[in-house]
């Protein structure tokens, strides 16, 4: 079963994202510009089954140094691994909201640290 086309993911602003590949186990969403993507993928090996998010973004940037232009990009992977059988969906939608929740709680606090380089 696919996600529904468009998707749409907020990016400083609501961005429109229609699919733009599509595969047995994937779907790929881009904006009409092409800076931001979503990958949505899927695959099952030795008893387990792995479901990936990846939201992808591109711009052009100016190197301070030799102040040459290029495209530079960043992804955020949200990857969920689980044994093919013994968690529920519930389960795992309550680890994935505490980690969420971890992540963004007191606007971003945890967020900022990570990106920081804390740990």
């Amino acid at each position: 079963m696919a996600l529904a086309d468009p998707q749409s993911i907020t990016v400083g602003s609501v961005v429109s994202l229609p699919r733009t590949e599509t595969g047995v186990t994937q779907g790929k969403y881009t904006s009409a510009d092409g800076t931001i993507s979503l990958l949505v993928s899927h695959q099952q090996a030795k008893g387990r089954r792995r479901s990936l998010s990846k939201a992808s973004r591109t711009k052009v940037s100016t190197n301070v140094l030799t102040d040459v232009k290029s495209e530079i990009g960043a992804v955020i992977n949200i990857s969920i691994d689980r044994p093919a059988v013994g968690f529920t969906e519930a389960e795992l939608i309550e680890l994935c909201t505490g980690a969420f929740g971890w992540l963004t709680a007191g606007t971003n606090a945890n967020l900022k640290k990570v990106l920081g380089l804390e740990s």
